[in-house]
């Protein structure tokens, strides 16, 4: 099993033995946009295996980038293009790696004429570090190694980091990652340190080129066992979601670095498709199709490793909690 969908699979577990699913979906309408299909989509257990949208929209059209379980237990980046945002024409993998266990979870910025790919990449088992792939086109991509790795023993990131999510203000690249330092005890990976108290939490990190990146500070920026993140800028503050077997959480900050958990922003639809929870949630503003797009890996099992992408539009008092009173 790949490292991405194993990490999954044990949050999934923990989660729906640990949190009350939602019943009211606020009337919420989720649209399955894309369904996995293909031998690098269908996964080992044959049922397929999407999420982590990352989604763009330029010159009139939408470019989704995800992640996509095979048939060997490998995870790669797929593509998918559409000029409503509703029906999406798949154009295959883009971006794979022979060399490591695992690429998954992409992130997707343009900066000038160049495309960034920041992904979450294991050599072997699930210890996840950050990479990069550059494009000219965001089609053919070119891998540019390791940006983040775990950092030094002891530290709450020092087992795997992965899921970035990043923004480029400016000439500064700013990333958000989720990390741990152990896995829950019965987590099936017994060369990694496991304990009863294990949680993720989120951190940061920035660059100046896209390249070469620093953590300002050695703690995390986000507890709340927080993962699968995606920040983005609303007006004045910036909002992180997250992924949860409850629905899709969020917290808000005014500066990207101090932040408050809000609690759930879309809780679960009520139907089978994301009856376990919302995985790698990503948000689209302000493009013609919609004021506010989520996308999200819909979990139909409770291992987290049976998705597919859905779509919805947040509702106006949904959105009105991103940007607060």
């Amino acid at each position: 099993m790949m490292a991405r969908t194993l990490f999954v699979a044990i949050l999934g577990c923990v989660l729906a033995d640990t949190i009350s699913l939602a019943a009211d979906n606020q009337n919420a309408t989720f649209r399955v946009v894309i369904e996995p299909s293909g031998d690098s989509q269908s996964a080992p257990h044959g049922k397929g295996n999407i999420y982590a949208p990352c989604v763009l929209y330029e010159n009139g059209l939408y470019r989704m980038w995800f992640g996509g379980q095979g048939k060997d237990g490998h995870d790669r980046i797929h593509l998918a293009e559409s000029h409503d945002c509703l029906h999406w024409k798949p154009r295959g993998v883009v971006l794979e790696d022979p060399t490591a266990n695992h690429v998954n979870d992409p992130s997707v910025v343009k900066h000038g004429s160049t495309y960034f790919m920041y992904y979450t990449r294991a050599a072997t088992d699930i210890r996840d570090d950050i990479a990069l792939a550059t494009s000219n086109d965001g089609v053919h991509w070119a891998i540019q190694g390791v940006v983040l790795s775990p950092s030094s023993a002891g530290n709450w990131d020092s087992l795997l980091v992965g899921r970035p999510s990043v923004l480029v203000e400016g000439d500064r690249f700013r990333m958000w990652y989720d990390g741990r330092k152990d896995l829950p005890v019965g987590a099936p990976a017994p060369t990694s340190f496991q304990a009863a108290t294990s949680s993720r939490s989120v951190g940061y990190a920035e660059s100046h080129d896209g390249y070469h990146w620093a953590r300002p500070q050695s703690t995390p920026e986000f507890g709340e066992n927080a993962g699968g993140v995606d920040v983005v800028r609303v007006g004045s503050r910036y909002v992180m979601l997250y992924e949860s077997a409850s629905g899709t959480q969020f917290a808000t900050s005014k500066d990207g670095l101090i932040w408050k958990a809000d609690g759930i922003l879309a809780p679960l639809s009520g139907g089978d498709a994301d009856r376990f929870g919302h995985v790698t949630p990503f948000l689209l503003l302000d493009h013609p199709a919609g004021s506010a797009t989520l996308f999200i890996g819909a979990a139909r099992n409770s291992r987290w490793d049976e998705n597919l992408i859905v779509r919805t539009e947040l509702s106006q008092s949904q959105f009105a909690k991103l940007h607060g009173p």
